[in-house]
């Protein structure tokens, strides 16, 4: 048989281009998918389009070069299974924001990690989405495709047919050859260019790494090393004595109440924040995530792990602010229109020990939808609350993404179809839901001596920097959150900057509660912190989180693993690092820092 005949350039032909066809249609339904989470842009990037015309290439050469039918499907078996890694590759992403790589299918086929014991959840997103379902079925019907064309005979088709499919076949070759020596040449910052591709992640190795002997600039070597306290206490220690707290995180309330941003966020809660009040000029969360920004708040410590598992790779700290609290008296709360069952979240309540938990299955009657079915628990809170004092955290759904408005005709202020839009609407109603609680429960509850406390869990972005959606970058719109907190008897005050991790230093402070173990984050009584934040991500990327940076007196440094960048952001300026030796030092310092916090590998 002759590699070079005009049958066998044609059988190469076109399979090379049903491969090229069908793949990049698939990949790009593949990536939509995988752009739920808002990590990367939801088209093909030219490096994707590089890889697959070149696998295709070498698929299609290999099936003309062996005669033999069962190697054949051999071929297209292992060619189909890579494809549906893929396709698996972004359920993962989407619903636990882990790859498919080498080390994750170890884990997964050693049953450490525990990525085995979440294979129930996996496919609630072919509920969601139903036509993700038909990605592998048309891939393998791809695989069927080229096998029966392969096993017809050379004669099955005339000579011009072959001529005109392997010219075309040529062609598009050679396009893709000018296009890549023009890209040489003019190095263009679009995003299609610059993207790298996920596709060689699964066999490539991953891990992130940095020069260990790098002698760091001074100003940054005290912050490598997580500072710890083991409480801090103020002039002004014990000044809201015995009070209750409430605390609201709405769900993905970034920075865009109206005072802060033109033509933003309407706020009724805002309103109780006039006197008496601390308010923080830029707070942040440490990571964009529910689940782990609630870790975090809890347990004073980094982690990338809620749930504190023995065999996760972020063991993470014991959660000891809400004991501290109980062993005050306090009656401690939790109260989530959200589904508590979904991904366990309900464990990580039991473990910080709240002694009334309620979620989106207690919620039920009176025919109240969403977020609205808050009110049904005022009485249940109140009852909780009766007899002592009292921390109630108070957590809402409808803000988060799809963002739901229930009440269209009164909560439609923002006009655009778009996402954000949305986002602000139900915000809006979220808002005035939760005002309307604390009303409701004032009028059962005595809440004159109650410090109340209102911020985000954390931000949301809107397509800054390619990124959507949260949980996957540490950006501004994704860190930067509202911060207000009031009592009768404080004095109001501007923070310059503070974060979550200094909400229970700050709470311990002021009812006057001394603590006697390790944790980060201080009293916002005391003005001389340190302006320096390390953020991550929760998406991860092989041994580290995706996205992670160090902010130091307003200048960030930012590893962004999913793009392949290294950026520094100020003045609100974003610019790419591209000097080896400044690339080298930030991911040396990252290194150090996400080491010392036990959120890498």
């Amino acid at each position: 048989m002759s590699l070079l005949s005009l049958s066998d350039i044609f059988g190469m032909s076109v399979t090379f281009i049903l491969y090229i066809v069908m793949a990049s249609s698939l990949l790009s339904l593949t990536k939509k998918v995988r752009a739920r989470r808002g990590a990367l842009s939801s088209v093909l990037n030219f490096k994707d389009i590089q890889i697959l015309m070149l696998s295709s290439i070498a698929v299609s050469f290999a099936l003309a070069a062996v005669p033999w039918l069962a190697v054949k499907a051999l071929i297209c078996i292992s060619f189909f299974l890579y494809g549906v890694l893929i396709w698996l590759d972004a359920l993962l992403f989407v619903q636990y924001r882990i790859e498919i790589n080498r080390q994750s299918m170890a884990w997964f086929f050693t049953g450490s990690k525990g990525l085995a014991k979440g294979i129930p959840h996996l496919f609630l997103l072919l509920k969601q989405v139903p036509w993700i379902v038909f990605i592998p079925l048309m891939w393998a019907a791809t695989q069927g495709v080229v096998l029966y064309l392969q096993s017809l005979p050379s004669t099955s088709f005339s000579s011009e047919t072959a001529f005109s499919v392997s010219l075309f076949a040529g062609l598009m070759m050679v396009a893709m050859i000018l296009l890549y020596v023009w890209q040489l040449m003019n190095r263009p910052n679009h995003q299609f260019f610059t993207a790298p591709s996920l596709l060689l992640n699964i066999v490539l190795d991953d891990t992130f790494a940095g020069n260990e002997d790098l002698v760091l600039d001074p100003r940054h070597q005290p912050f490598v090393e997580p500072k710890m306290h083991n409480g801090f206490t103020s002039e002004i220690t014990g000044v809201c004595e015995g009070a209750n707290i409430i605390l609201i995180t709405i769900e993905s309330l970034g920075n865009y109440l109206e005072n802060e941003v033109s033509e933003g966020i309407q706020s009724k809660l805002r309103e109780r924040f006039r006197e008496h009040t601390w308010i923080g000029k830029k707070h942040f969360c440490l990571c964009p995530n529910t689940t782990v920004s609630t870790n975090q708040i809890y347990t004073g410590a980094y982690s990338n792990n809620p749930y504190n598992k023995l065999d996760s790779l972020y063991p993470g700290a014991e959660p000891k602010h809400l004991k501290t609290l109980k062993q005050r008296g306090y009656t401690t709360m939790f109260l989530d229109s959200a589904d508590i069952e979904l991904y366990d979240y309900y464990k990580l309540l039991d473990r910080i020990g709240f002694d009334h938990v309620w979620g989106t299955n207690d919620m039920h009657g009176n025919e109240r939808k969403a977020d609205y079915r808050l009110w049904n628990m005022v009485d249940a809170v109140a009852d909780a609350a009766d007899g002592g004092p009292f921390f109630l955290h108070i957590i809402n759904d409808q803000s988060h993404m799809p963002y739901e408005t229930v009440d269209n005709k009164r909560f439609n202020r923002h006009k655009g179809k778009d996402a954000k839009s949305q986002y602000m609407n139900a915000v809006e109603e979220v808002d005035y839901i939760i005002d309307e609680f604390l009303n409701r429960l004032a009028d059962k509850v005595d809440m004159s001596n109650t410090l109340l406390v209102f911020t985000g869990d954390h931000g949301e972005s809107f397509g800054e920097y390619g990124y959507s959606f949260h949980s996957n970058s540490i950006i501004y719109p994704q860190m930067h959150v509202p911060f207000f907190l009031t009592h009768p008897r404080l004095t109001s005050k501007e923070i310059e900057h503070s974060c979550h991790f200094d909400l229970f230093p700050t709470f311990f402070d002021l009812l006057g509660i001394s603590t006697d173990y390790p944790h980060l984050g201080t009293t916002l009584a005391d003005d001389s912190r340190a302006f320096a934040y390390l953020f991550h991500s929760a998406t991860l990327k092989g041994n580290t989180p995706a996205n992670f940076g160090f902010l130091f007196n307003d200048e960030l440094f930012w590893v962004d693993r999913l793009f392949n960048q290294i950026k520094r952001v100020q003045d609100g300026k974003c610019s790419s690092i591209t000097l080896d030796e400044e690339r080298e030092y930030i991911c040396s310092l990252l290194q150090r820092m996400l080491k010392q916090r036990a959120i890498m590998q």
